[in-house]
């Protein structure tokens, strides 16, 4: 099953959240006491992945609310989740329901006593009511909530480590680190077995070793030569894993023995080798919990989803977004939902799937998915990482002086600044001056257009004419746009255009752009000047099995931005294709 909404009722400081919906990640964004943790925890408690005491408490019920639940005659709901049936799901129900009339999604709720309500949207017989519904829970995901991660430290004394291996699974540890080098040990591919055989002759020291048989030193210098390549083995893997998501610099990890102790060394890309405690404590935080939640992930955890309460706190803000992108590939395998109040942690790309936490005028904590909440009734502080994470507390011209046009890509701002500037360079269109182009990336113009319309309406969008700017147009007219259509533009509306490229004669790519273009697809590639240009580019390389880099089309942009910066006063335009900027420009910028 999926989650795809929950709601928290009765709970904490939580009166009533609302419907929260809920993507593959999700953020949940506000200050602190908010009631981010409340929200998380009430989750949690619907069905924790692992058997521990779950069982609701006193300081779970409001206060305010406290002498009139424990007097009622039956405990209210305190979380209702709505779950999307997965094919693997649908298969279990007609192999044992074969009678019930199918159905692809399922409320499941849990009372303050314990007891859980499931509701479907069939009719079912009295008799299999049960059967169904322990079959519904049993299907339901698992909840695993972290507030804790325990940073490794560069000395790991193994003989205490393997008294530890005998006693209960990975998640029933004393302490979250001794979780955390377990699974380090687990990386590096080190069992208890192997410990229990090698420890005795990895801890001979080198006087030991002096007074050895012949035997016992052959078996010493062996062992010593297999951790040897079991560690140079690791400690290329962890580089390069770690270096896929970690941008903050280029680290090497290397692992030795020392007598009884596992050593973590890091070298830096300046060359400077160090043990791991004397890192930062931001990438001893990223390093563990980026071991702990690869491999739980991969091996221990299923059909779960992942709470994580204020994660990478600890870390820089461009690391913060490094952590982002890791949730991403966490997200292919266990569903993410993670509260955070820092501005960082809430891409822009990605705007779509944030959630603001505030507190009413009561105290009680909600939850909106509407980013355009106004101050009457929220805390305006809780929007504050939302608007910093669009760039409003660094740009407030965007919202006070400028005429903000939304567009879908980094490459689409270039190509517009472009015109507008070339434009702007003859003297006619000084008021062009005032237009900035806004690029949000695909997910992110729904979130990005309601802070920017706060108070003054929405913005202007500027979508292409391909399949991916129809789907978008459709999306933002049943949602943010619904009663602004108008303001949504799309690039055919000014001729026969695909995409913001075909806008531009196609010999400025030829000069501007020729030797990155033959350096990316080869010298025989051709611009055919009848044919949108990306179209050409991407059925090239597919036909020449090419690799095209994700941001080759911002590169191209850049290309031919730094070419007509260069050559504006030689650079000839046709008269159609002046004309065609000017309408565009005119027209994306309109009050409408």
């Amino acid at each position: 099953m999926k989650l795809s909404l929950f709601k928290v009722q009765n709970f904490r400081s939580i009166w009533n959240s609302g419907w929260v919906s809920c993507q593959d990640v999700t953020a949940i964004a506000g200050v602190n006491e908010a009631g981010k943790s409340n929200l998380l925890k009430a989750l949690w408690k619907l069905k924790p992945a692992f058997r521990i005491d779950n069982r609701i408490v006193h300081s779970d019920l409001p206060r305010d609310k406290f002498d009139e639940i424990m007097d009622s005659d039956e405990l209210p709901v305190f979380i209702t989740a709505k779950f999307r049936l997965e094919p693997n799901d649908l298969a279990q129900l007609r192999k044992h329901f074969p009678n019930i009339k199918p159905f692809d999604s399922c409320l499941i709720s849990r009372t303050l006593s314990g007891k859980y309500i499931i509701e479907v949207p069939v009719n079912v017989p009295e008799a299999q009511k049960d059967k169904l519904y322990g079959l519904l829970i049993r299907l339901m995901p698992g909840f695993i909530y972290y507030s804790n991660y325990g940073n490794l430290d560069s000395n790991i004394y193994l003989p205490q480590m393997l008294a530890k291996f005998n006693k209960s699974g990975v998640n029933a540890l004393s302490t979250t680190k001794r979780r955390t080098i377990k699974l380090l040990l687990m990386y590096i591919g080190i069992t208890p077995e192997m410990l229990a055989n090698d420890l005795p002759t990895l801890s001979k020291s080198q006087e030991d070793a002096a007074h050895l048989s012949s035997s016992d030193l052959r078996r010493l210098m062996d062992t010593q030569d297999k951790y040897k390549r079991i560690f140079a083995d690791a400690g290329e893997r962890l580089s390069y894993d770690f270096n896929r998501w970690w941008h903050q610099g280029k680290y090497k990890f290397e692992f030795t023995f020392d007598g009884d102790n596992l050593k973590i060394w890091v070298t830096d890309d300046k060359g400077n080798r160090a043990p791991l405690e004397e890192r930062s404590v931001g990438m001893q935080w990223f390093l563990s919990f980026f071991l702990v939640f690869s491999l739980e992930s991969e091996f221990f955890y299923t059909n779960t989803v992942l709470l994580l309460d204020e994660s990478g706190m600890t870390l820089h803000s461009l690391a913060q977004r490094d952590l982002v992108h890791f949730f991403e590939k966490l997200s292919k395998k266990n569903q993410i939902i993670y509260s955070t109040h820092s501005s960082f942690m809430l891409p822009t790309e990605h705007l779509n799937r944030t959630k603001v936490v505030y507190k009413d005028d009561k105290g009680h904590s909600i939850v909106s998915n509407d980013l355009s909440v106004n101050s009457e009734r929220s805390n305006e502080d809780s929007l504050f990482p939302i608007e910093s994470a669009v760039g409003i507390d660094i740009s407030r011209s965007i919202l006070n002086g400028s005429n903000a046009v939304i567009v879908m890509s980094n490459a689409d701002q270039n190509y517009l600044n472009i015109i507008r500037n070339y434009l702007v360079s003859t003297g006619k269109y000084q008021n062009f001056d005032e237009v900035v182009f806004v690029a949000t990336g695909d997910n992110g113009i729904d979130g990005v257009a309601q802070i920017l319309g706060k108070g003054r309406g929405l913005p202007n969008v500027l979508l292409s004419a391909d399949a991916h700017g129809e789907d978008m147009r459709k999306y933002l007219y049943k949602h943010a746009y619904s009663n602004a259509s108008q303001k949504v533009f799309c690039l055919d509306q000014f001729g026969k255009f695909q995409t913001i490229e075909d806008v531009f004669p196609y010999e400025i790519y030829a000069y501007g752009a020729g030797n990155y273009l033959a350096g990316l697809l080869g010298d025989d590639f051709e611009i055919d000047t009848a044919r949108p240009l990306l179209e050409q580019i991407r059925e090239y390389a597919t036909n020449n099995n090419l690799r095209l880099p994700v941001d080759f089309r911002e590169e191209l942009s850049r290309r031919v931005k730094t070419y007509i910066q260069k050559n504006y006063k030689s650079v000839k335009l046709p008269r159609n294709t002046r004309k065609l900027w000017e309408d565009l420009i005119t027209n994306i910028s309109s009050e409408r």
